[in-house]
């Protein structure tokens, strides 16, 4: 998807000296990250959102169902103390170190999107939002409260009072949305998500005209 850069080129050849060795070390979720960012010629910067398909079970396949996509989990990558790591709603909102994250994903496979515009220069102000909601728990029935939060609300909602604008609307799904699923859903559920359950998607976030395409791995 993008041609050979300076950065791509930069970067191997450090990995060609003592770096490698570092970098071995660490392990290979880090070899891995290193590795990619080289192939991809682009290095995933705070801002930057991360999305991924989780083999996360039942919930993981209705997301990816009812979407059509393999956009199941997304978190915002964030500069902690100079590592970079992943905010995300998955258990507990907090940091996940990128390496770790993007190696849990099925086949490592990742998509990598770059806020633009009015969103790019309030990257600060974005960051400082996510972290006022360490600690939320994670809510499984998706539900559009300040109670509990999943992956996609974490950052729509960060953006939302970061810029006192609504850049990642919620909406309901729609008659027909769940298909085939509705009966699994509703149960899953008890009941609480239902196709007029105003939400944001993983996927909503990648189709903004918010955010730019760096990297997509994901798509079929």
């Amino acid at each position: 998807m993008h041609r050979p850069s300076l950065f791509s080129a930069v970067l191997a050849t450090g990995l060609t000296a003592a770096g490698v060795f570092a970098l071995w070390a660490r392990g290979a979720p880090e070899r891995q990250l290193a590795e990619a960012e080289v192939r991809w010629g682009v290095a995933i910067q705070p801002g930057d959102l991360v999305f991924q398909d989780l083999d996360c079970g039942l919930r993981c396949e209705l997301i990816r169902e009812v979407t059509h996509s393999r956009y199941a989990h997304v978190g915002v990558v964030l500069d902690e103390r100079g590592e970079r790591v992943v905010w995300e709603a998955l258990g507990p909102v907090g940091p996940t170190p990128l390496a770790k994250w993007l190696h849990r994903g099925r086949g490592h496979d990742v998509a990598v999107y770059r806020p633009t515009g009015r969103l790019a220069r309030g990257l600060d102000a974005i960051a400082r939002e996510v972290r006022t909601m360490r600690g939320l728990p994670y809510d499984s029935d998706y539900q559009w409260d300040d109670e509990r939060i999943y992956c996609s609300e974490l950052y729509a909602k960060a953006v939302r009072r970061a810029t006192g604008e609504e850049h990642f609307p919620p909406h309901a799904l729609g008659p027909g949305a769940f298909g085939r699923h509705a009966g699994t859903i509703q149960r899953l559920s008890k009941g609480k998500l239902t196709e007029q359950t105003l939400m944001v998607s993983p996927l909503d976030l990648a189709r903004s005209g918010d955010l730019a395409r760096l990297v997509d791995e994901l798509a079929e």
